[in-house]
Formats: structure tokens, sequence, C-alpha cells
């Protein structure tokens, strides 16, 4: 069966992107609550280390999504009352 990119609108990731999003995975570790998620994150950063790993789409696709997750509550002002 071929590969259709239909599903994943961003395709294939290469390694610069990977690189740029493990800047603040370590975040996503700290705060994650879900085991599955945790695992996950931690199978991420690890695998990341090599420089012949690339992920699948798939798992390029969970990266991302969580990935702007943290971002979006980084971007998040913090309100100060006096």
């Amino acid at each position: 069966m071929p590969t259709t990119y239909a599903k994943y609108l961003n395709g294939p990731m290469d390694r610069h992107e990977l690189r740029r999003i493990m800047w603040t995975w370590p975040i996503l570790m700290r705060q994650a609550t879900d085991n599955k998620v945790t695992k996950f994150a931690f199978y991420v950063w690890e695998r990341s280390a090599e420089a012949g790993w690339l992920p699948t789409l798939r798992q390029a696709q969970w990266i991302r999504e969580l990935n702007r997750e943290i971002s979006d509550q980084d971007d998040a002002p913090d309100l100060i009352e006096d």
C-alpha cells in the first residue's frame, strides 16, 4: 500500500524541525500527566539524540501537536493583579 500524505498535512519531519522542537520538549516531559504521553515524550527524547533517527509520519504528527500545545501555553500572558 503506497504512503499518502493526505492525512499528514505537513508531511515527514526533517532533522532541523526535530531539533527545533526538542528545545521545548523538556517542558512537555515535566508537564505531562497522562502515562502514555509521558512514555512517548521520553521515547522521542531518547531517540532524537541518535543522528540518523527521524520520526515516522504518525509520530511526527503527534510531536507537532504536542509541541503546539506547549507553545500555546508559553504564549499566554501572565495576569498580575494589584
